[in-house]
């Protein structure tokens, strides 16, 4: 397996005034086309109900394609059939076959991946792929998807308003125009503060709508992902479900149970709220540790950590996209995370924050001597 911090696809344009995969398809005969789809979009929740959603699909599908990301630990997680990771010999197999459109279309970081999945679920015949998008709907390269056979809207919140827009209406626009003409929608009870506005974004789609109903889990925001997966395989007549699967790496993962380490991918307002009621739940207090990428709303979201907990620390990592703490108006900052976890190793911690940070902490506790 190819880990993250190995380079394989240079970092790109992540986005474009003029995103071009539709004319690469078009010259590889439109593949898309043989892969039937069920799209996952939102803000919060994605991964954690294309995993699971692929993971009981198994029961009615002899291969079930799944597409998601980030990757957590290695490369290869993005691409996956029957929850088996696309091998490193075929990844960069198709990356070579793909060098001259990646270069003539300038395709971005997001595209090339999508590009990859499409041409290597079309070779497989994978008879259903579940694909998560990137940012957004409208724009995301996971829209070209064309044999459409649901969308599932998890968790809707702010985020990535640079791209998406300054409020919930126009990112609801976004991700909503990923659903196609007849086909069918489930959305998240956790959107249900929304849906006036969702009406008036539909009301001129030819689409059936299914509001999804929480299934109880004791981690609180599985809920709404859960009642998704739920519902989706009530419509695809699968009974045999296992809804208790832990969802993948990063989304509420212990660590070690006494003291108790969590880490969790949290890393907008609402996902952050998702999270603190699921610790209030528990009656757990524990110390928090937040790292951030920057862009993000650190203000609001560093206020309401610290309305719930009483002792809330901040720290940068290494990686490109992490924030510089010292802008951020906070006394308890942390410049040395390792150092910080190995002094308090005899107490209760959260560790939640940026999916860039989340898996530096995950392989450093592993690897630790």
């Amino acid at each position: 397996m190819i880990k993250v911090d190995q380079e394989l696809i240079p970092i790109r344009e992540r986005f474009a005034q003029e995103y071009n995969l539709s004319k690469v398809l078009k010259k590889w005969n439109h593949p898309e086309k043989n892969i039937p789809t069920i799209n996952v979009v939102g803000t919060n929740g994605k991964g954690s109900t294309s995993f699971l959603l692929s993971q009981n699909l198994k029961q009615k599908y002899s291969k079930v394609g799944l597409f998601i990301s980030p990757a957590f630990i290695y490369h290869n997680e993005r691409i996956q059939i029957n929850n088996e990771m696309i091998s490193d010999q075929d990844l960069r197999k198709y990356l070579a076959m793909i060098e001259e459109d990646i270069q003539e279309y300038k395709l971005t970081f997001f595209e090339i991946w999508t590009l990859i999945m499409i041409l290597y679920f079309n070779d497989q015949k994978v008879d259903i792929a579940v694909v998560e998008a990137g940012i957004g709907g409208v724009k995301d390269s996971t829209n070209l998807m064309s044999d459409q056979l649901m969308t599932l809207l998890t968790s809707v919140s702010l985020d990535h308003t640079d791209v998406l827009g300054a409020d919930v209406e126009h990112i609801l626009k976004q991700k909503l125009g990923i659903v196609k003409p007849k086909t069918i929608l489930i959305i998240s009870i956790d959107n249900l503060k929304y849906k006036k506005t969702i009406d008036k974004i539909l009301q001129v789609k030819d689409i059936k709508v299914i509001w999804a109903k929480k299934f109880v889990d004791p981690i609180y925001y599985q809920q709404g992902n859960k009642g998704l997966v739920f519902e989706t395989l009530k419509i695809l007549e699968i009974k045999n479900y296992d809804l208790t699967i832990i969802p993948f790496l990063g989304r509420y993962t212990e660590l070690k149970s006494s003291p108790k380490w969590v880490i969790d991918g949290a890393h907008n307002l609402d996902g952050i709220a998702q999270l603190i009621q699921t610790t209030q739940k528990q009656n757990w207090q524990p110390i928090v540790l937040f790292g951030s990428s920057s862009h993000k709303n650190h203000q609001e979201i560093l206020a309401l950590l610290k309305q719930n907990f009483t002792k809330v620390f901040i720290t940068n990592f290494d990686h490109l996209k992490s924030w510089d703490i010292g802008q951020i108006n906070i006394a308890n900052k942390v410049k040395d995370w390792k150092q910080f976890l190995i002094e308090n190793n005899d107490k209760d911690i959260l560790i939640c924050g940026s999916l860039y940070f989340i898996p530096l902490v995950y392989e450093w506790f592993y690897n630790r001597g």
